[in-house]
C-alpha cells in the first residue's frame, strides 16, 4: 500500500514545470456500483495558471468555513478550496445536519461566529415556513424536536446560511469547489505553493498563498506537508493513556458513514430495490435496533429502541425510545400552514457504520472500492428500513411509508455528498491532548486540565464509534475543556503550516471530543487568527497575543457556562482568566460577576499580574486554602500588597474591597477605576480593571 505521499508524489519528470501525472480520486462521484476505475482521474499538468492570497484553506467543511470568515474579517485575502459542490462539510455534504453540542449551548460555550450561524438557520425556518403557535414564540426552537441535538435542520437550510455569511465577506474570499489540493511545494521551512486539481472544469491552478490551512475531512495536506503525522490508534508506551492498547494500530480508524434522509408518508409506498449483496451486509453489519452500552463500562447494556415515538430527552440529549425522531431533522408538529412538511429524519445510526476499512494512506482506486461498499451498507440498512425491521404496531416488518429523500442530501443516490469522517489524519503537533486531559476520572475541579495556550473551549462525550480492527478506546465523559494552540502547531520546520480541523494533535480517544461541529468551527478560528497573526508579524505570534485577538473576536478560551459571546464583560472577563487573575470556581463553572471576590481571590490575582509565585515560608500557608492560593497570599503579604489585621488574621474568605490592596507597594500601578460604591468588589468590576493591565502585558511579552 503507497503512501498519500507516495501517491501525491507520482509523477513524470521530478522539475516543476514539466508535465507531472497524478491519480485523483472525485470522491463525490463514486456510487455504490460499477467500476471503481471509472472515478479515479488520471491528469497531466504543466504550468498551471497561478492565484495568490494571503491564506489558502483546503476544505470548506466547518473548520475551513469558520476559518476563511476570521480571516476574511481581518482583511486577508483567503481561497477556499473544497472537494465537493456545497460548504460546509459535515453541516452540509457529509449530511450531519443534527449538530452534535453540549447541553450549554443555548447559554454559553460558543463562539460569535458560530451563534450567528446558528441564529441564521432558525430564521431561514421562520422565513421560509409558518411556525406552529406554541413553536413561533420560542428563541431556541428546533426544527426537527430531535433529541440528539438543541438544533436539527436541512442541509439546504444550513448551506443557505453558510452561503449568506460567505456572501457579505465576498470582497476578501475566493471559493473554488469541486476542487482538491494534489500537491505543495516547500521552500525551505515555508509551503510556497499548492497545486489544485478542478474536477469540473478539467484543468489545474497553482496557488501561491503566504499561509496554508488543512481543514480537509481526512487531514489530506498532513502527507503533502511532509509533517509527521498519525493513523489509527496510539500505544500506551506513546501516550500513556490508560485506555490505549500495548501497541499502535493505523488500521484501528472511527469508523465512518453515509447518512440519508428519510421522511415519513403514512399510507404510501416508496420502497427502493434490493441491493446486491443484501444478505451478506444484514449478517456483517446486524442491522437492528438494539443498542448495547456495555455494563463493563458502567452503562446501561441493551436498549432496544422503537421507530416512533416523543418520549422526553434524558441528559446527554439521549432519548430511551424513539429511533425516528433521534436526528429528526424537521417535525411536523412545528409547523402549519399549506407548506407544512412533513417529518422528515436523518439516518446516522451504528449499525449503518463502515468498519472494515479505513480509508486513510490508501491509493484513490482502493479509496474509491471502499467508499462503494461503504454507500452499499447505508443503502443495505434503507431496504432494511423498509422491510425487515419489526414494526412498532406488531403488524409484520419494514416500514415502506418511509420514503428516501434525495434532495435533501443533493444527490442522485440519495446519499449524503461526501462521507461524514470522524477519524482523519492527525498532526503530530508540538502539544497533544490525552485523555488525562479531559476525562472525568482524571480531574479534581469543574474544569478539565489547564492549558495556558488555550485557543478556544469544547465540550463533548469521548464517543468512539469503533473500527473494525481491535478498537482498545472507550467512551468517557470529560470536563469542559480547553484547546491548545499547540495542539496546530506541527512539529519541526515548517513556519506557515497549520492543521484546522479535527486533524489537530489529540489522539485516537480524544479525537473523540475533538471531532464536533462547534468545537471544529473554533478549531478553525483559531487557526486563522494565529495565520493572519504571522502574516502581520513575519513570525509566529506570540500566545497571548492569539488570544487577545480571539478574544475580541468572540472565542471563548476559558470555560464559563453563564458568560455568552454576547455580554459586554466577555472581553474582560476571559482575559483575566486565561491569565489566572479571574476566580474560578472549582466546583462550578460560573462566572459570577455579580459575587463577591474574595481576599484570597484578590491576592492569587496579584501573583498572576506581577508574576510572583514564589515566597518565604509565610503563616498565611496554614490556612486551608489551596497550595495555589495559599502561595499568593503568601506572596502578597511578603511583599506588603496586602496586610494582615491587627491579630495577624488574613480572613482568606471575606469579601474583597479595593482599598484591601496596598496599591502604593505594587511593583506598577493599576488602571485606575471610577467606583460607585465602596463595598465588596463584585468579579464583574475586578476584570474589568484588570482587563487593562493584561492588554499592556501583552503588548511587551513575549510567549510562545
Amino acid at each position: 500500500m503507497r503512501s498519500a505521499a507516495a501517491l501525491a508524489l507520482l509523477v513524470c519528470g521530478a522539475i516543476w514545470g514539466q508535465p507531472r501525472i497524478y491519480q485523483v480520486l472525485d470522491i463525490e462521484a463514486v456510487r455504490s456500483e460499477g467500476d471503481p476505475g471509472k472515478w479515479v482521474h488520471h491528469v497531466s499538468i504543466s504550468s498551471p495558471p497561478e492565484i495568490t492570497c494571503d491564506i489558502l484553506i483546503a476544505g470548506a467543511g466547518v473548520g475551513g468555513f469558520a476559518a476563511a470568515l476570521l480571516a476574511a474579517d481581518r482583511g486577508n485575502s483567503v481561497c477556499l478550496t473544497d472537494e465537493t459542490r456545497w460548504i460546509g462539510g459535515q453541516l452540509t455534504s457529509g449530511g450531519v445536519s443534527a449538530l452534535d453540542e453540549h447541553r450549554f449551548m443555548e447559554l454559553a460555550g460558543g463562539t460569535r461566529s458560530y451563534y450567528q450561524m446558528r441564529r441564521g438557520i432558525r430564521e431561514y425556518y421562520r422565513r421560509h415556513f409558518t411556525l406552529s403557535p406554541g413553536i413561533a414564540q420560542l428563541a431556541d426552537f428546533n426544527p426537527g424536536s430531535c433529541y440528539v441535538s438543541p438544533l436539527c435542520f436541512e442541509p439546504k437550510a444550513g448551506l443557505a446560511v453558510l452561503r449568506a455569511m460567505l456572501e457579505s465577506r465576498r470582497k476578501h474570499i475566493r471559493t473554488f469547489l469541486r476542487t482538491r489540493l494534489i500537491e505543495l511545494q516547500t521552500h525551505g521551512s515555508t509551503v510556497d505553493s499548492a497545486l489544485a486539481y478542478r474536477f469540473d472544469s478539467r484543468d489545474a491552478i497553482l496557488f501561491r498563498p503566504k499561509f496554508v490551512l488543512d481543514a480537509t475531512e481526512s487531514g489530506d495536506l498532513l502527507p503533502l506537508a511532509r509533517v509527521p503525522y498519525v493513523i489509527g490508534s496510539e500505544s500506551k508506551d506513546d501516550t500513556n493513556e490508560p485506555d490505549a492498547g500495548p501497541s499502535p494500530n493505523p488500521g484501528c480508524v472511527q469508523s465512518f458513514t453515509y447518512p440519508f434522509a428519510l421522511e415519513w408518508r403514512p399510507g404510501e409506498e416508496h420502497r427502493a430495490p434490493k441491493p446486491v449483496d443484501y444478505e451478506m451486509y444484514l449478517r456483517r453489519q446486524g442491522f437492528s435496533l438494539l443498542v448495547n452500552y456495555p455494563e463493563a463500562q458502567g452503562f446501561v447494556g441493551n436498549v432496544q429502541y422503537t421507530m416512533f415515538g416523543e418520549d422526553p430527552p434524558i441528559p446527554n440529549n439521549q432519548s430511551p425510545r424513539s429511533f425516528f425522531a433521534w436526528r429528526r431533522l424537521l417535525a411536523r408538529k412545528n409547523f402549519s400552514g399549506p407548506n407544512a412538511p412533513h417529518d422528515v429524519a436523518l439516518i446516522n445510526w451504528p449499525r449503518q457504520d463502515y468498519a472494515a476499512e479505513s480509508i486513510l494512506d490508501r491509493e484513490p482506486l482502493e479509496t474509491a472500492r471502499i467508499l462503494q461498499r461503504a454507500k452499499a451498507v447505508s443503502l443495505a440498512f434503507l431496504y432494511w428500513l423498509q422491510n425487515d425491521v419489526h414494526r412498532d404496531d406488531g403488524k409484520g416488518s419494514g416500514y415502506p411509508e418511509l420514503m428516501l429523500r434525495k434532495d435533501v442530501m443533493g444527490t442522485e443516490d440519495g446519499l449524503s455528498m461526501a462521507p461524514y469522517i470522524r477519524e482523519s489524519r492527525r498532526l503530530r503537533a508540538r502539544g497533544r491532548v490525552v485523555e488525562q486531559d479531559i476525562g472525568a476520572e482524571f480531574q479534581s475541579g469543574s474544569r478539565a486540565g489547564w492549558f495556558d495556550d488555550s485557543v478556544g473551549t469544547g465540550f463533548y462525550m469521548v464517543d468512539i464509534h469503533p473500527c473494525g480492527a481491535g478498537e482498545r478506546g472507550r467512551m468517557m465523559m470529560p470536563r469542559p475543556f480547553q484547546i491548545p494552540m499547540s495542539a496546530l502547531i506541527p512539529r519541526g520546520g515548517l513556519t506557515n503550516f497549520l492543521a484546522a480541523g479535527k486533524n489537530i494533535g489529540v489522539t485516537h480517544i480524544t479525537n473523540g471530543a475533538f471531532r464536533l461541529h462547534p468545537v471544529e468551527w473554533n478549531i478553525g478560528e483559531a487557526a486563522a487568527m494565529i495565520a493572519s497573526l504571522a502574516i502581520r508579524n513575519g513570525a509566529w505570534p506570540a500566545a497571548l497575543e492569539v488570544q487577545r485577538e480571539l478574544i475580541a473576536a468572540g472565542v471563548p478560551l476559558v470555560w464559563f457556562d453563564d458568560l455568552s459571546s454576547g455580554n459586554a464583560n466577555f472581553a474582560a472577563v476571559q482575559l483575566t482568566a486565561i491569565n489566572k487573575a479571574y476566580p474560578l470556581d472549582t466546583h462550578n463553572l460560573h462566572a459570577s460577576l455579580d459575587s463577591p471576590v474574595t481576599r484570597a481571590e484578590a491576592a492569587q490575582a496579584l501573583a498572576a499580574v506581577f508574576g510572583k509565585t514564589e515566597s518565604r515560608p509565610s503563616a498565611a500557608l496554614d490556612i486551608g486554602k489551596t497550595n495555589l492560593q495559599a502561595a499568593a497570599i503568601a506572596v502578597a503579604l511578603d511583599q506588603g500588597w496586602m496586610s494582615n489585621d491587627h491579630r495577624n488574621w488574613f480572613h482568606p474568605d471575606l469579601p474583597f474591597y479595593w482599598t484591601d490592596w496596598r496599591e502604593q507597594r505594587f511593583p506598577h500601578a493599576l488602571r485606575p477605576f471610577k467606583t460607585r460604591h465602596l463595598g465588596p468588589v463584585t468579579r464583574r468590576e475586578f476584570a474589568q480593571r484588570l482587563m487593562h493591565t493584561w492588554e499592556s502585558n501583552i503588548r511587551t511579552r513575549a510567549v510562545r
